[in-house]
């Protein structure tokens, strides 16, 4: 009884990692490898508008000095994001091998998972940062417009059902 706890206990935990790698491998590949970062609603505070900068100058109304204060800081975010991107790269791949081993070590998946998570959060930091200097450009309707856009763009998520359904 106890063995088959042990190794249920073991699935959970590896079945948890695979679906968080797959998940994070997801949300990369949808915010591009490049750096710049999730486009509409793509993340917290990232602005809304560094995945796709020509579509949102043009939404947005951008004068041509505000697309050129944009684009420089979209270029020093791309530089910024590209050093944190190959840290949670070597990481992951660091996890995979963790996990694909022939004997499971359990502290060191989950050493490797929180390095990950803390990659992850400096990743999102930098996006909410970029996006302050971004939004600090806009004027009030363009910001009115932003968030406009960011609210059709961002995905629903389902509420949990009404006690009694």
């Amino acid at each position: 009884m106890l063995n088959n706890r042990k190794n249920s206990g073991r699935a959970v935990v590896i079945l948890c990692v695979a679906a968080m790698t797959a998940f994070a491998s997801i949300a990369q590949a949808h915010e591009g490898e490049g750096g710049c970062g999730g486009g509409l609603g793509g993340g917290p505070g990232d602005g809304g508008a560094n995945h796709h900068p020509p579509f949102m100058f043009k939404k947005l109304g951008l004068t041509d000095a505000q697309k050129a204060q944009a684009k420089a800081i979209f270029k020093t975010d791309r530089t910024d994001v590209k050093s944190i991107f190959a840290s949670l790269n070597r990481e992951r791949k660091n996890l995979q091998a963790l996990i694909h081993a022939d004997t499971i070590d359990e502290a060191a998946i989950r050493a490797e998972t929180l390095k990950i998570a803390s990659i992850e959060a400096d990743l999102h930091v930098n996006r909410a940062k970029m996006g302050v200097q971004f939004r600090a450009i806009l004027t009030p309707e363009q910001l009115v417009t932003l968030k406009s856009l960011e609210q059709n763009h961002r995905p629903k998520h389902n509420s949990p059902p009404e006690q009694g359904e």
